[in-house]
């Protein structure tokens, strides 16, 4: 992956957006663990790297958006529930037999009301910070993100979170067409599509926006101060210390 240049990106006029860091998406007693058997090491090393982001966020001000996918009888059309491939697979089913499934038979993954539905214990959303319930891949169709960005003043986004191929994708490219200057988080997203991981990465980083790590995004942000306590924590692997364009946004 080609190494980018961030311009400075001003505090008060970006956000972080924490993208589907619920139990059923995330543990491995959640949905995807447990039901599908994926494994979960994917997304379980990025907590701590989002945990420090998170809390570098809170100490500087930036607007925090946690967004977590609820999906329900009300909003499972056919189309959408016969996203998964595997479901067919599984139930050794024809598309048309599972289309003429009934809605009730939806598979119970991030259903409303549920512990599969909430956000990890590592990532609760403080009362002062909103959560945006959504029901597609993108954070931005018929939700209330756009809205709120618009109304804090935000022209930057921090992309992190689950799935790197999936829904961190899907928000990053409508974030960046919508005109935000979009940074996807390089090591704050993951999946347990672990061969899509970099090719999606790639994707972003040359279509839609910037990718970067932790420690350059910090360094991006204009007047940002770090805990010198948790500096050293940053992770550093995935780029060297460089100069950064004068540019601020």
């Amino acid at each position: 992956m080609t190494k980018q240049l961030l311009p400075k990106l001003s505090l008060n006029q970006t956000a972080l957006l924490i993208v589907d860091m619920q139990n059923d998406f995330c543990k491995p007693t959640g949905y995807i663990g447990a039901v599908k058997g994926m494994d979960m090491r994917g997304v379980e090393k990025i907590i701590p790297s989002i945990t420090r982001l998170l809390e570098f966020a809170r100490e500087n001000g930036l607007l925090t958006v946690f967004i977590k996918t609820i999906h329900s009888e009300f909003t499972n059309s056919d189309n959408w529930k016969n996203r998964y491939k595997w479901v067919r697979a599984e139930k050794g089913l024809s598309q048309k037999q599972e289309r003429a499934k009934p809605a009730s038979d939806a598979r119970e993954i991030c259903a409303p009301s549920t512990w599969g539905s909430e956000m990890i214990d590592e990532l609760q959303p403080r009362d002062d910070e909103p959560i945006v319930v959504k029901h597609r891949y993108s954070a931005f169709i018929d939700t209330d993100l756009e809205l709120i960005l618009r109304s804090k003043g935000i022209n930057n986004v921090l992309i992190t979170g689950n799935a790197t191929n999936v829904c961190v994708e899907s928000t990053a490219r409508h974030a960046f067409m919508l005109n935000y200057v979009t940074v996807t988080v390089s090591d704050c997203v993951g999946t347990t599509d672990e061969p899509a991981h970099a090719p999606s990465l790639w994707n972003l980083e040359n279509y839609f926006g910037y990718v970067a790590p932790s420690k350059q995004v910090i360094e991006s942000l204009e007047g940002g101060r770090l805990n010198p306590r948790r500096i050293s924590r940053v992770p550093t692997s995935a780029s060297k210390k460089r100069n950064l364009s004068d540019v601020t946004f």
